[in-house]
This record gives C-alpha cells, structure tokens and sequence, in this order.
C-alpha cells in the first residue's frame, strides 16, 4: 500500500505539486533520521545529514526508477550522505583480528548477543558505536529496521551474498567487541 502511495506522491511532487514532498518526509523522517544518527552518532549532526539526504532525494526525484521502493532508494541516499560524512570526519573502527573472529563460532556469538539484560544492552549499543559504517547500517538495517537483504544490498551498493556473510561475519564482531568492552571494565 506504501509503495502506492509514495508513487502517487512523487507523481504529484513531479507535477509541480511540491507540498506532497512534505507527506513523504512526514512518513520517512524519523526512520531516515534512526538510520542515521545510528551511524554518526550524534543527533545534532544526524539531524542536518538527514535533511542533506531528503533534499538530494527531492533534487534527484526525476531519477527514481522504482527498482527498488522509495524507501529503500531514500535510504541509500541517507546512507551515502552520512557515509560520506563519517569519511571527510575519518572516524576510526578498530580492525578485528580474522583469526580471532574465526574462532567464534555461532553458537558463541548467538547465545551471547540473546542476552537481554540492561547491561548487555548497553555493552551491545557500546560495540555498535565501534563496528564500521557499512556493518552498522547493516545491522540497523535488518535488526531494527526490518529490511531484506536484498533491500540492504541496494542500499549498500553490493549483492545479496554480501550483506548475508557481513550479516554473519559482524555478529561475531559485536560478540568479541562485547567482550572487549567487559574486559575493560574489568581493569
């Protein structure tokens, strides 16, 4: 029913129609907003790059060609626009060995990221902040937003087959960064 909808109200943006943009950035803003603020970190800068993102989605809405839904396409966009952000920021994620995430086998990291107590919350919201872009919109993107792989491949300009090994790959990633983080508050 969405996707109708976001047609008939690109349609009519098309048509000259301007203010039914306002109704696309009413029923998107918050979830463009979550993605991103998931992905800088801080509200005041996700706030502007949200903005940047709707505006290059209006600048750009002549070239939405409905390969994917509008949704999915605005993502893309907010997730360049924030990308691109974090790059001229040069924010640093820390590299994890590949041996040592070979070592964690599935059942490891799914026992341990099921684990719903306030502490372990709030070590997992810790080790996302710590995952690098791409995993973390990744993660956003499926876990929070519900999203298919395909759609997240879109949005990620990669394959299918990318995002279901990275979807893999970074949940061993948060089960040693976790770890990581209770050794430090061992110390």
């Amino acid at each position: 029913m969405a996707r109708k909808d976001d047609a008939k109200l690109i349609q009519r943006v098309l048509g000259g129609e301007t203010d039914a943009y306002a109704e696309l950035l009413e029923r998107y803003g918050a979830k463009v907003y979550g993605l991103v603020v998931r992905l800088v970190g801080i509200e005041a800068e996700a706030e502007e790059l949200t903005q940047d993102a709707f505006v290059q989605a209006y600048t750009h809405l002549a070239d939405f060609r409905a390969e994917a839904d509008f949704a999915t396409w605005l993502y893309r966009i907010a997730y360049n626009v924030a990308l691109m952000h974090l790059r001229r920021r040069r924010t640093v994620t820390l590299p994890i060995d590949e041996r040592l995430l070979d070592s964690v086998t599935d059942e490891m990291a799914d026992s341990d990221l099921s684990e719903a107590t306030e502490e372990r919350i709030a070590l997992l919201e810790q080790a996302l902040k710590r995952l690098s872009p791409e995993d973390r919109t990744a993660v956003t993107l499926f876990y929070v937003e519900d999203r298919t792989t395909r759609e997240i491949a879109f949005i990620l300009g990669t394959t299918v087959s990318n995002v279901t090994t990275r979807l893999h790959r970074v949940r061993k990633r948060l089960y040693l960064l976790i770890k990581q983080l209770e050794h430090e508050q061992e110390r």
